[in-house]
Parts: structure tokens; sequence; C-alpha cells
């Protein structure tokens, strides 16, 4: 094993879904992308979704690797009641087998464990045996993203890998592919699967086949469709909440449908969620109805309305999509009259705009768009996309598909299987996600030549928040 030099950083979350670098000062604490722990702790602090005791210790010399998966955590919390009597290297040697069994889905060799556990004896850091084993040739050998060199990196490998093989960084789940508009910029008329809300069972089956390769955050914003459409929500956010696996959940909406709910109703639901981003299709009914080829702009008016009072500014965000070129002065005046009837500050409204669409590798792009929009330029795409690392995406009907982003019909070679036939550990593994992960030599699928949502993977160099908080940084 080739020695490597102690650790001179760990990656603090000072709350949930913030990570940054700690000071020296604050190397007692540890956190991943499922959680956050402290090995010397005064105050209790939220784990995730639960919350552990102030006044423990594990051992407050060893820093835990930037994204440690979260079973490693509660691994390591079981060790604290026996540590106390413990003999030299007992616990190190337990903390190796399950670097070993969690990294490389194996037990240690004897020479390895005994090699490993003196290492870990004699000072160094859990960081530098923790990057040893990912950048070994048995572990890249398997991962189809080891040949990417701009995101395999020891820091960010954690984040996609699961005991040696490989996740994506979040899932997205549409529960429902119903939709109350019709937006000249979706193709959700044009998909021909059934419109359908997802059966609670499936829902079970795939939230259960993500917590065994790791779990995560989770979006449940559909591919094409309305998330308060679905009725059975409130469900499957108590199904997420209860799980120890989800970090994060969010959703984009249209808001329209909140009407649905009385108000201590939705107070309730979106007291599940994260992260709620409310998308506006017009700031005025003209445009409202253009673009949604429906005449509801009150009705999404008061939806939105409704949501800010009750989920509160600070939770809920906006991002329009114009059609109308729109000035700073006529977009302020119009979200100062939402914060007025909703009774926000317009200061806390986190508000983002565009006039630009991707064309889904759907749309002819030689048509006009109305008023002032318009398509993103039909690209060439040569390298390989980032975007199907950020989110694989869950269809209603179990279908599964490579791309989060644009397989809307769920008919693409980028459709892996169904989750009702096969689990999502098994298509995870299967030779078509290497090959997908492989354009250069494997060829350069069809649906994503000249997509526009293409983000190249080499762009991820400098969003390093994505790793972390996926979502967060892309929005869903």
């Amino acid at each position: 094993m080739r020695t490597l030099p102690r650790a001179d950083r760990t990656v603090c979350l000072r709350r949930p879904n913030e990570a940054r670098q700690a000071r020296p000062a604050d190397r007692g604490r540890v956190a991943s992308e499922h959680g956050l722990l402290y090995l010397r702790r005064t105050s209790t602090k939220r784990v995730g979704r639960s919350t552990m005791p102030p006044g423990q210790c594990i051992d407050g010399t060893a820093a835990l690797p930037t994204g440690m998966p979260a079973n490693m955590l509660r691994f390591l919390e079981r060790l604290k009641p026996h540590a106390s009597n413990a003999q030299p290297g007992q616990s190190n040697a337990e903390v190796v087998r399950h670097m070993y069994r969690t990294l490389l889905a194996r037990e240690p060799e004897p020479e390895a464990l005994a090699n490993a556990t003196a290492w870990l004896d004699s000072g160094a850091s859990l960081d530098a045996l923790h990057e040893t084993i990912v950048t070994s040739d048995e572990y890249t050998g398997q991962h189809p993203l080891a040949h990417l060199d701009s995101v395999y990196r020891p820091r960010n490998i954690s984040y996609f890998t699961y005991r040696g093989h490989y996740r994506p960084l979040g899932l997205s789940i549409e529960t429902v592919n119903i939709c109350n508009n019709d937006c000249i910029i979706c193709p959700y008329s044009s998909q021909t699967r059934r419109r359908q809300t997802m059966p609670m069972s499936l829902f079970e089956k795939i939230v259960s086949d993500y917590e065994a390769v790791g779990g995560g955050p989770i979006t449940l914003t559909p591919m094409v469709g309305e998330v308060f459409l679905d009725k059975l929500l409130p469900e499957r956010l108590k199904r997420l909440r209860n799980s120890p696996t989800i970090s994060r959940v969010s959703t984009i909406t249209n808001a329209t449908m909140v009407s649905r709910y009385s108000d201590e109703e939705l107070a309730d639901i979106v007291s599940y969620f994260d992260r709620l981003t409310v998308s506006i299709y017009g700031l005025d009914a003209e445009e409202f109805r253009i673009m949604t080829r429906k005449d509801r702009y009150q009705a999404f008016r008061e939806g939105l309305v409704k949501l800010l009072r009750v989920a509160g500014a600070k939770k809920v965000g906006l991002g329009a999509r114009h059609l109308k070129k729109r000035s700073d002065a006529e977009i302020d005046a119009w979200l100062q009259s939402i914060a007025d009837d909703a009774g926000v500050q317009r200061s806390d409204i986190r508000f983002g705009g565009t006039m630009q669409y991707a064309n889904w590798s759907f749309f002819d792009t030689s048509t006009q768009l109305p008023f002032d929009a318009e398509w993103t330029p039909q690209p060439e795409n040569r390298e390989q996309c980032a975007l199907p690392l950020i989110s694989m995406q869950v269809l209603s009907n179990g279908s599964v598909s490579f791309c989060g982003c644009a397989d809307f019909d769920g008919k693409t070679e980028l459709t892996i299987g169904n989750i009702n036939d096969r689990s999502l550990g098994d298509m995870l593994n299967d030779e078509r996600i290497r090959r997908l992960w492989n354009w250069q030599k494997c060829g350069i699928p069809e649906f994503c030549k000249s997509c526009s949502f293409h983000m190249p993977i080499s762009a991820l160099k400098d969003l390093p928040g994505t790793f972390a908080d996926p979502y967060g940084t892309f929005g869903g």
C-alpha cells in the first residue's frame, strides 16, 4: 500500500445542503452528501433526516473522506459504544473492513487488513485510505466514468459511486405525466405513452432500489407533467421523509393546482420539500395564454400567491419562462404585486428567467417562437454530456432513462429498462451504461447529437457544488 501524507482538510457542512472547506479548528467535523456527523459535538445537529444527540465521540483524530457514504457514517456511529473498550487497532480494523466492503464489495486480504490498520494506527487519515482505494486499478477498472478525467477525481468519486459501482448524483421520479398546461416549449402533447399516475407500489420499489444503491437527493419534477396533480403526493412525501438515505427532496411546479389543497394541507406538503421552484409562464394573461395554450392566468396567479403565503418566500424560488422581453422595472413591479398579495417581502423572493428554449431533440427550431423568445441554437454535440450524471429519470410507467433531462417519451436508445422488471442496481451495472458513458469509443446516441440541453462534462470542473447538491446547481 502506498503511503500518503496526512490529510490537511475535511469538508464541513455548516448546515444541511451547504458544503465548504473547514478551518483547522473544525477538523473534528465530518460530512457527506447524505448528512452531517460531528465526531466531537456540544449541541444537537441534524443528520440528513434524523437527529443525533450531543456529547458523543468516535475518534477525534480521524477525518472521514469527502463524500463518505451514509452507511459509513452509520457504521462509525455503531462503533462508539465499543471505542472506550477497544484494544489498539481494533476499531481501525473494523473501519478498514467496512471500507473494503463498501467500496470494493469484498473483504480485505489479511495482509492488506494488517497494513491498512497499522497505517491508520500510525496517524494516517481515512481520507488517505479512501483515496488509495478509489484510485486503485481494482476500483477504477469497473467504473464507467474512470476514463473521464474531468470528473473522475478522488474528491468526487464517492458522490457517484456506491460499493465500487456507478450511480448518478440524483434520481428524478416522474410520479405523474399529466399536466394542466400544454406549453409550446414542451413536448407534453406529443408523448405517445399513456398518461397516468404512478402506482404507489411502483414508487415504493423505486425508492427501495435507490436506497439499495446508496440513496441521495430525489426530485419529483415530472419529465412532462405537474406534480400537484399527483393524488398520492402526500403519501409519497411521507415515504421519503422516513428514509434515512434520502438526503433532499425537491420539485418544480406551475403552482396552478395547489388550489386543490387547503392551507393546512398545503403547509404539510411543502414541509417535506427542501426546495420548491415555480415555473412562471407569463407575467400577463396574454403571454400566459400563448405559452401554455390555456386561458388560466388568474388561477395560476392565485396559486402562486397561495404557495408563497403558505410556504414563505425563502422556500419557494421563481423561474420565469418569458415570451416577451421585459424591463427590470416591469419585472420588479410584477414581483412587488405578488409579494403584496402574498404578504411576503419582495426582497425575499428569488427570481430568475430565460427567453431561450431547448429543442428536446424534437422541436423544429426553424419555426419562430412568439414575441421575443427564441430557440437555443441547434448544436453538433461531440463531447460527453454531463446531464446524465446529474440525474437518471424513472418515468410514470417505470421506464428508466439514462437521461433525466430530455428523453420525454422513454422510447429512445437512452432507455435502459423498466423498473417493474429489473432492479435499479442491475440496470446501473448494465453494459449499456458503460457504452452510454463512452461516446468516444461507442458513438454518440442519435437522440443526443443535436440536443440543445447538452452540457459538456468538462464544464463540471467549474461547478464543484454540483456533486454535493446537483439539483441546487442545475434545478429540479
